[in-house]
């Protein structure tokens, strides 16, 4: 048994010791491209070197519309920011089509997007531009706050944002459709600054 060890270990059979040379090289091979990604990904800048950087994931937990739940600030603000930027993606367009297919089921039911047109005429002839508040952080000046007069709670916010050449003022209510707060009433006002 010892000569057959020694046969092995130091290479008097040639077949053996080729079969071990070829084992030592993958395991070495292996053992270096294994790992690869958690090389990469400690690169000398700290994000990867080979591989684009995850976009940030949202540092808030989503409201439950279904238990009434009052979104965080953050949530809020990406709500309103949504709902702003369809609505001004509307009227730019002049076809409210695409905003009339992401608001609550049961106003979806009693507007069409022709009474939007209508309603918001004014914005599509003066070709009002909001698209500035992309950039920008809405000034709650009243809630996020749920409303318990009606038949149904809403979700009520009001506010503005500060942009160039006037302010873009909004009071928005929003219902429970499942987990999710959907639009179900839009007030938008644009005054040019004295």
């Amino acid at each position: 048994m010892k000569k057959l060890l020694n046969e092995i270990l130091f290479g008097k059979s040639s077949i053996v010791g080729g079969l071990l040379a070829l084992a030592v090289i993958s395991a070495i091979g292996l053992g270096c491209f294994c790992n690869k990604d958690k090389i990469e990904s400690l690169s000398n800048s700290g994000t990867p070197s080979s591989t684009p950087t995850p976009a940030p994931t949202k540092a808030y937990t989503k409201a439950d519309a279904s238990k009434n739940e009052v979104p965080s600030d953050e949530e809020m603000q990406e709500i309103v920011k949504t709902t702003m930027l369809d609505f001004n993606d509307a009227v730019m367009k002049e076809d409210f089509t695409d905003f009339h297919s992401k608001i609550s089921d049961a106003w979806r039911a009693e507007v069409t997007p022709e009474k939007f047109k209508q309603g918001f005429k004014a914005f599509i002839e003066r070709k009002v531009d909001m698209s500035g508040i992309k950039s920008e952080k809405a000034n709650f000046t009243s809630g996020p706050k749920i409303n318990k007069t009606r038949k149904i709670p809403d979700l009520e916010v009001e506010g503005s944002y500060n942009i160039s050449p006037a302010p873009v003022n909004f009071k928005l209510n929003y219902t429970a459709q499942g987990k999710d707060w959907k639009l179900a009433g839009i007030e938008v006002r644009r005054r040019k600054e004295k």
